[in-house]
């Protein structure tokens, strides 16, 4: 009867701060091996699946936050083609770098990711193993199709192969033509359509003059541009 009853309190007890992770890493090793634990920073674990677009990886990450204060964790997805974002927890949307939260895609009618409800449990070892299987349920149930279908978008996309390509045969100063964009960016109030930087203009151009384009794909090429250059750069000029 010792035995069981210790074996209840052992199950019950509160969590402590040092066994999130392994609960984490231990359970994802065994539901979603293909996500690996790469590193925890600024409050969120990472997992990531590589994959390959072109020349290029696709970082795929699931981002993870415990909150110890109220017992609740966020979880969210993102699929970057540059690397400088990869272990970013920034929301964005965009063609190469997009990150969303899992309530979204689960369809929860939302404004902004941080007032989606989280999970929750009672604070208990047995409630965080309960609350975590929950979140990577649904990071097989909405997460993985969401990230496949990201992968092979991106890979049938016309339009990012084209710019891939381009960027692809430049030999400009990074360090220039990053600090150059930074400026224009500043001077466009952080409105992308409205830079006017030579490279850049001739970038959008190009995607622009690409046939077969709806209305609705034509207004993410300014996006799509800024964002190859980023790329090409290999690091941040904005911060979204």
């Amino acid at each position: 009867m010792k035995i069981i009853d210790d074996s209840i309190a052992t199950l019950s007890r509160p969590l402590r701060k040092t066994e999130i992770k392994s609960l984490l890493v231990s359970q994802m090793k065994q539901e979603r091996p293909d996500f690996r634990f790469v590193t925890f920073a600024t409050g969120v674990y990472y997992f990531q699946r590589l994959r390959d677009v072109a020349d290029y990886d696709l970082r795929e990450m699931f981002h993870i936050i415990y909150s110890f204060s109220d017992h609740t964790m966020r979880a969210s997805v993102s699929s970057r083609l540059n690397p400088v974002y990869a272990f970013s927890p920034v929301y964005s949307s965009g063609l190469i770098n997009p990150h969303l939260d899992l309530s979204i895609l689960k369809g929860e009618e939302v404004v902004l990711p941080e007032l989606t409800m989280p999970y929750q449990c009672d604070g208990s070892i047995t409630g965080a193993r309960d609350m975590i299987q929950v979140v990577i349920n649904d990071l097989k149930t909405v997460g993985i199709p969401y990230l496949d279908n990201r992968w092979n978008a991106i890979r049938a996309n016309k339009i990012i192969k084209m710019g891939l390509n381009i960027i692809d045969g430049w030999d400009f100063d990074k360090t220039m033509l990053g600090n150059e964009l930074q400026a224009q960016l500043r001077r466009a109030k952080f409105k992308m359509s409205r830079i006017k930087q030579p490279l850049l203009n001739d970038l959008r151009e190009q995607l622009e003059s690409i046939p077969g384009q709806t209305a609705d794909s034509k207004q993410d090429i300014p996006r799509l541009a800024f964002d190859l250059v980023e790329l090409y750069c290999n690091r941040r000029i904005a911060s979204y």
